[in-house]
């Protein structure tokens, strides 16, 4: 039978206050069902089938966020370390193109799992890696399977067409599935138990408001609650923003 509760004794806790300002204390930690029930010294109520585990030379600390993240590039890393921006984007960014859904699953669960193994536990996930109708259900089967909490921001990615003689793109601002696609994932989310949520990415500042305008009405109206971006400075993408869906006109 699996505990229903775990105690965390003695590990150095780092306590966020409502200012999240931290403070560090030597203390027991218990966590019953997916909740803290209590912290302090020495706890000696617990359930019989309380798991125990020793935290002691250790930091017990809240899950980190991380606001920016392409989990699925995760079997891309190391290969872009002396490359600039412009030469990463057809190797690194445009790269999902060559992937097949397999590769996506399996790239991304990888991604999820380093996260929470380095103690991020939630992923603000911009997806720019749908090229096919497959490629979204399997990063967010991933991502559900992997245990962590995540937005996972659907993307309206450049639609890479060929790559010989030289790169080339489809004539259209997303890809012919991409607005039935993302209904049909506003109607279905949460994913894993609640965990994973739908956001969505978006890039196409350029286009006009009339195509604009119902992307974000349909956003809004299903639900999303968070929608994430690049901000361009000058001819680079520089910095990256977060946005709730009321804040964007």
């Amino acid at each position: 039978m699996s505990p229903s509760s775990i105690l965390l004794r003695g590990g150095t806790l780092l306590l966020h206050d409502s200012n999240d300002r931290v403070t560090a204390i030597n203390a027991d930690l218990l966590i019953e069902g997916n909740k803290i029930k209590k912290i302090g010294e020495n706890i000696k109520q617990i359930a019989t089938n309380t798991s125990i585990i020793d935290c002691s030379g250790k930091i017990v600390s809240p899950g980190f966020v991380d606001t920016h993240r392409h989990l699925w590039q995760t079997q891309l890393k190391g290969r872009h370390g002396n490359e600039l921006l412009f030469d990463y984007i057809p190797t690194g960014n445009l790269a999902g193109s060559l992937f097949t859904p397999e590769d996506i699953f399996w790239g991304q669960l990888a991604g999820a799992l380093e996260s929470i193994d380095a103690g991020t536990t939630m992923v603000v996930d911009f997806s720019h890696v749908n090229y096919s109708v497959e490629d979204a259900k399997k990063a967010i089967a991933a991502t559900a399977t992997s245990g962590l909490r995540s937005f996972y921001c659907y993307s309206n990615n450049s639609n890479v067409e060929g790559w010989h003689p030289h790169l080339t793109f489809k004539q259209t601002p997303w890809p012919e599935y991409y607005i039935e696609q993302l209904s049909q994932l506003i109607k279905s989310q949460p994913f894993g138990s609640g965990r994973v949520q739908l956001g969505l990415t978006w890039d196409a500042w350029y286009l006009p408001q009339e195509m604009v305008a119902p992307i974000f009405k349909q956003a809004r109206e299903g639900g999303i609650k968070l929608i994430t971006c690049h901000a361009n400075r000058g001819p680079t993408l520089s910095t990256h923003l977060s946005h709730k869906p009321h804040l964007i006109h």
